[in-house]
């Protein structure tokens, strides 16, 4: 009988260590998981949007030659008073610009737009989410204006959150495009308009 009660606490001590091990390997494949998993969700430097900061490698204040450097030749644009409006096809960029002070030497870049996809913020907001999902990532967002192809009919409404330094365009209850401006300055507070062919029916 002792023999018999011997082997079976040997044996339930190996269940109970193989059982221990098995726990610790598959927390430590949970934890791993979780890094690989945070490490793809991460948007790349040059994909990244920053409110009230940058778009990629463009980042406000930037001076307006280092933009073209990086950017090339843009396909349209506007320019009055001092500042300028620079248009690029590609990802959609928009950059409006002017004077960077009294100087009036160096142009920089006071709002950048895009409309690609490609671009992100941290917390993966990009262009194709819907309205509401912005407002739960900012509830700080409010109608700033809107407006009304000439052509079309369709409508466009700019939702901006002021103290933060972002905008976003809303086509069909969908963003069509994300603007980063300076914190605490209104997306409307340009000379040239963002949105040439569009009537403003509210600003």
């Amino acid at each position: 009988m002792k023999t018999i009660n011997y082997f079976g606490i040997l044996l339930l001590s190996l269940a109970v260590a193989c059982n221990s091990a098995n726990k610790q390997n598959t927390g430590k494949a949970d934890v791993e998981n979780a890094v690989v998993s945070k490490k793809v969700k991460e948007v790349p430097k040059d994909k990244l949007i920053i409110p009230g900061k940058q778009v990629g490698a463009l980042y406000l204040g930037q001076d307006m030659k280092e933009v073209f450097a990086a950017l090339g030749n843009a396909n349209d644009g506007d320019a009055a008073m001092g500042s300028a409006l620079a248009i690029w096809k590609k990802d959609s960029i928009s950059v409006f610009s002017s004077y960077r002070d009294s100087n009036m030497v160096i142009k920089a870049a006071k709002q950048i737009a895009v409309g690609s996809s490609a671009y992100s913020t941290a917390d993966h907001i990009h262009t194709g989410v819907k309205l509401s999902q912005l407002i739960d990532t900012w509830p700080g967002l409010k109608l700033s204006a809107v407006y009304v192809d000439e052509k079309s009919k369709d409508t466009l409404k700019i939702f901006d959150d002021i103290s933060a330094g972002i905008a976003f365009d809303i086509e069909n209850g969908l963003c069509s495009r994300i603007i980063v401006h300076p914190k605490n300055k209104s997306v409307q507070g340009t000379y040239l308009s963002m949105y040439p062919g569009w009537k403003a029916v509210m600003q």
